[in-house]
């Protein structure tokens, strides 16, 4: 039996996605503080911050892909990391405008076509090999992009839609690969990069098991 339009809204608005985003808090005692936004559901989120928050905050900005807004939000619960000095703080979103909402049911939306999709950037100027990393990777259920300039890859990984959490790049492509990968890591630090080998079976298992660590793996095998 088939899942009716209302019961997939309703599965998505209790569901918490991956996302890698700006947030802001923004707090009376403290002022702004900048964030990473690392999940997103259309009810909270769960965001990284650099030090505790006070719990006199009003309100969030969310800089979404698909669209920057504000939602008024509050504290569920503020815990350390438990792999890095950052905190996480879990916020739930008292009001949220139509606009920010529809951004939100896009960006959820995104990552979900992305979990199903499993989409791996692969960044190499080499024709014959790129193409037989593509096959490789399209037989075992990944979605190879192959972007042919430093410049698109840089646009495929801005898209919301594609949600792209793995690059595999070239030595030497278009530019020192190693000013692409810097841009990469500065730009996207969610993204793991993976080096291109001319063994192409050992590439593109590589790159999938970089894949599969990834928090929208994960949200794959809960929507499965």
């Amino acid at each position: 039996m088939g899942v009716t339009e209302g019961e997939g809204a309703e599965r998505r608005r209790a569901l918490r996605v991956p996302v890698r985003a700006v947030a802001v808090v923004h707090s009376k005692q403290d002022g702004p503080r900048h964030g990473m936004l690392e999940n997103l559901s259309q009810s909270g989120a769960l965001v990284s911050v650099s030090g505790p928050i006070p719990d006199d905050f009003v309100d969030v900005e969310l800089r979404l892909i698909e669209g920057p807004g504000w939602v008024t939000a509050h504290m569920v619960r503020m815990q350390p990391g438990i792999e890095s000095r950052r905190w996480q703080l879990a916020v739930a979103f008292d009001r949220v405008g139509p606009e920010m909402q529809e951004a939100i049911e896009a960006t959820i939306i995104s990552a979900l076509s992305a979990a199903r999709r499993r989409p791996i950037l692969v960044i190499d100027d080499r024709a014959d090999r790129r193409a037989e990393l593509i096959d490789a990777l399209a037989a075992r259920g990944m979605t190879p992009i192959a972007p042919r300039t430093p410049l698109e890859a840089i646009d495929l990984l801005t898209r919301a839609q594609l949600h792209v959490d793995v690059c595999l790049l070239a030595p030497g492509f278009g530019v020192p690969s190693t000013d692409l990968a810097a841009v990469i890591a500065d730009s996207f630090p969610w993204v793991t990069i993976e080096n291109i080998s001319d063994d192409v079976e050992a590439t593109a298992l590589r790159a999938i098991a970089a894949w599969e660590a990834t928090p929208v793996a994960r949200l794959g095998s809960a929507i499965s």
